[in-house]
C-alpha cells in the first residue's frame, strides 16, 4: 500500500513539474521565432527609414508643367524663375543674358538683365508700352502688332508685345526685377508661329521675381 502510495505521488510530482516546464517553453520564444522577430523589426526600421523625409526622392517641381515638357530654371542668382522647354539648350550665357535655343536653332529664347537701368515705381509707365511697340516695329520688318498690353503674372506687372513680320513671329516682354530692368524676347519663324506662340506664352506667364 505505501509502495503504490508512493508510486503514485511520484507519477503526480513528475506529471505536474512536465507541465510547468511545457508552459515555460511554450512562452518562451525559440531560436526560429526570435529570428523572425529580427526580421520583422529590421523591416520595420527599414520601412521607418524609406519614410524618413530626408531619403525621399527629390519632390517633383512644382513649377514644371503637368506635361513635363518644360523645366523650371533659376537665373540671375536665383532671383528669376523661369519655364524652358526641355529640349532647349543653353548656347549663350554671359553677364546680365541667356539665350537658349531649340534644336533647329529656329526658336529662340533671349533673357537680358540689366542692373543699370532702374525704377523705383512699382507700375508699368504707359509709355514703356508705346516705346516697345515702336521698337518692335523698328526691329522687324512689315511687323504687324499682335497684342500689345500690360499684364501681371505671379504679382509682378510685365508689358507683352507681339507681332508677326515677313518672316518672323516675336514675343517680347519688359518687367522689373527687384527694381532693374529685365527683357524676354521669343522668337521663331513665322511658318512655326502657330506652334510656338502658346508655348511663348506660358514661358511669359511662368515667370516668378523673388
Amino acid at each position: 500500500m505505501k509502495k503504490w502510495m508512493t508510486f503514485s505521488l511520484l507519477v503526480v510530482f513528475t506529471a505536474t513539474m512536465t507541465g510547468c516546464f511545457g508552459t515555460e517553453q511554450g512562452t518562451m520564444p525559440s531560436k526560429e521565432s526570435s529570428k523572425m522577430i529580427d526580421g520583422q523589426q529590421t523591416q520595420t526600421q527599414a520601412s521607418t527609414t524609406q519614410s524618413s523625409p530626408a531619403s525621399q526622392s527629390p519632390k517633383p517641381d512644382t513649377g514644371a508643367v503637368a506635361d513635363g515638357k518644360s523645366e523650371t530654371k533659376l537665373l540671375f542668382s536665383e532671383q528669376l524663375e523661369i519655364l524652358i522647354p526641355k529640349e532647349f539648350k543653353e548656347k549663350s550665357s554671359k553677364t546680365g543674358e541667356v539665350i537658349y535655343k531649340d534644336k533647329s536653332e529656329e526658336v529662340t529664347i533671349r533673357i537680358h538683365h540689366d542692373p543699370e537701368q532702374t525704377t523705383t515705381d512699382r507700375n508699368m509707365d504707359p509709355r514703356f508700352l508705346q516705346k516697345l511697340a515702336a521698337i518692335m516695329k523698328e526691329n522687324y520688318t512689315d511687323a504687324k502688332l499682335l497684342r500689345e498690353e500690360v499684364i501681371k503674372v505671379n504679382g509682378k506687372q510685365l508689358i507683352v508685345v507681339e507681332a508677326d513680320s515677313k518672316d518672323k513671329y516675336a514675343l517680347r516682354s519688359w518687367g522689373f526685377l527687384n527694381g532693374e530692368f529685365l527683357e524676354i524676347e521669343i522668337t521663331c519663324p513665322v511658318k512655326k508661329k502657330a506652334e510656338w506662340q502658346s508655348v511663348a506664352n506660358d514661358i511669359v506667364n511662368s515667370i516668378k521675381m523673388k
